[in-house]
């Protein structure tokens, strides 16, 4: 169980921050049920509400700082989604999402990436649904990261570009 002041990866809002634990005096809510109240920290104006039993995992721990280093030394040997059926890759991209884990985020954004970057070589446009989900997964990535080391996601962002240089 999580407490007042805790950190959660929440699967569709990224890194939040608990700021209530309880019943809800809300329509849609089971009155039975206790419910984390989520704030996400990258955007002010959100609000999640979330079972404390988390029977669908919708919120995980974060990473340590620790982990977080280690995740980025490992980035270079994390496998690509190996998908070449466009019409499925959307479908994978959503999974890699919702699995919720920073591995995941991290073969979706290289696949992307170097999807995007093979595209532009050989003159063609970039892909929607690439773009569209290497942000989501940046951004999913990058806010857990920057909580992980202490920095702001543009720390992490050259921390990460200074460390794969190595």
């Amino acid at each position: 169980m999580f407490k007042i002041g805790d950190y959660v990866a929440h699967y569709k809002e990224g890194v939040c921050e608990v700021t209530d634990i309880g019943r809800l005096d809300m329509s849609c809510s089971d009155k039975q049920k206790e419910y984390y109240t989520l704030k996400p920290i990258y955007n002010v104006k959100g609000t999640l509400y979330t079972p404390v039993e988390n029977e669908k995992r919708q919120i995980r721990e974060l990473i340590s700082g620790e982990e977080a280093k280690k995740l980025i030394g490992d980035m270079g040997s994390i496998e690509t989604i190996g998908v070449t059926d466009e019409k499925k890759r959307e479908v994978f991209y959503k999974e890699a999402l919702l699995k919720n884990q920073c591995r995941e985020w991290v073969a979706l954004i290289k696949t992307s990436y170097m999807r995007k970057m093979n595209r532009l070589a050989s003159g063609k446009k970039s892909v929607n649904v690439d773009e569209k989900y290497l942000s989501i997964a940046e951004k999913f990535l990058l806010g857990e990261l920057a909580v992980a080391l202490e920095m702001s996601k543009e720390e992490v962002r050259g921390y990460i570009e200074k460390c794969l240089e190595e």
